[in-house]
């Protein structure tokens, strides 16, 4: 059995006991500091962890909220696109028939007594008109009349042929007229439509 004995004065042995060992030191320091920040470092990695969970189901709430939005605005665009298609064809319908509607008012507006329309032809533009009456003058008073009408551009001069029928003496005429914005308003030529009337 080994024994030590320390024969240094008791002084000196004191006064080494009393001195600070660095490395020691050091090394306490340096994981107490480890320990420190590993326990900060997983705090705040909690409290991120948490925030951004939020965050997510936050952002899944917000996208569902626009997905259902979006599935409105298109069945809203989709009942808005139905809508406009049925103006869009009424509106066709008007364009188509309402130059030749508005001739046949103005026709009728015109029209003396002593005359009475056989056939009506009106095109993009256009009309040509055939019919009888008792006197020529009746044809020019009918041609002056759509004149004045507003949707007539302007009226040929009618060609006229004297007629015998059941022993009276008639007028056969043609008269073609111009009509006002009648290709503006009717873009894609049509089909003429053609009226056909008795004596």
């Amino acid at each position: 059995m080994k024994v030590s004995l320390d024969l240094r004065p008791r002084a000196v042995v004191a006064a080494q006991k009393k001195q600070l060992n660095v490395a020691r030191l050091f090394l306490v320091l340096f994981l107490v500091t480890f320990f420190l920040i590993g326990t900060a470092t997983l705090v705040r990695a909690g409290f991120l962890f948490r925030s951004l969970k939020s965050s997510v189901r936050d952002i899944r709430n917000e996208l569902q909220t626009q997905e259902t939005s979006e599935l409105r605005l298109n069945n809203e665009l989709k009942r808005l696109a139905e809508e406009e298609a049925l103006y869009v064809s009424a509106l066709k319908i008007l364009r188509d028939e309402l130059p030749g509607l508005e001739f046949l008012q103005s026709l009728e507006n015109s029209l003396p007594l002593g005359v009475w329309i056989q056939n009506i032809s009106v095109l993009p533009g256009r009309a040509t008109l055939q019919g009888r009456a008792y006197k020529e003058d009746d044809v020019v008073e009918f041609g002056k009349g759509l004149l004045d009408e507003p949707v007539v551009a302007a009226v040929d001069f009618p060609v006229t042929s004297r007629v015998a029928k059941d022993g009276q003496s008639l007028v056969d005429f043609s008269l073609a007229c111009s009509l006002r914005d009648f290709e503006a308003s009717n873009p894609v030529p049509a089909t003429p439509v053609t009226i056909e009337g008795g004596e």
